[in-house]
């Protein structure tokens, strides 16, 4: 249960991180229109730049541990559900 919500943590803050991160950047292009870009890379990802890459690199981790967290919780529980069932029958001590 706590890989469970440990991923689904991980995975809906890494994917507020990236959009809030493109948000910005799209919000600070209007400061940069009038010039102080780089025309080899264009207006939005010259701010893309600006605002930062640390960002976008923490979200893209943060949502593949919580991917890996989530795909664990579920397969254990997968596991429990149907395939361990057999283990916790006991052969009744009476028929012998």
């Amino acid at each position: 249960m706590k890989q469970l919500i440990g991923g689904g943590i991980a995975v809906i803050s890494g994917v507020l991180l990236f959009g809030f991160t493109l948000v910005a950047a799209a919000v600070y292009t209007l400061q940069m229109g009038s010039g102080g870009y780089y025309s080899e890379y264009g207006l939005y990802l010259s701010a893309l730049w600006e605002v930062g890459i640390v960002p976008l690199v923490l979200s893209i981790i943060f949502f593949i541990i919580g991917l890996v967290l989530l795909f664990k919780a579920i397969d254990n529980e997968w596991k429990g559900k149907y395939f361990l069932v057999a283990e916790d029958t006991k052969p009744n001590d009476t028929e012998s």
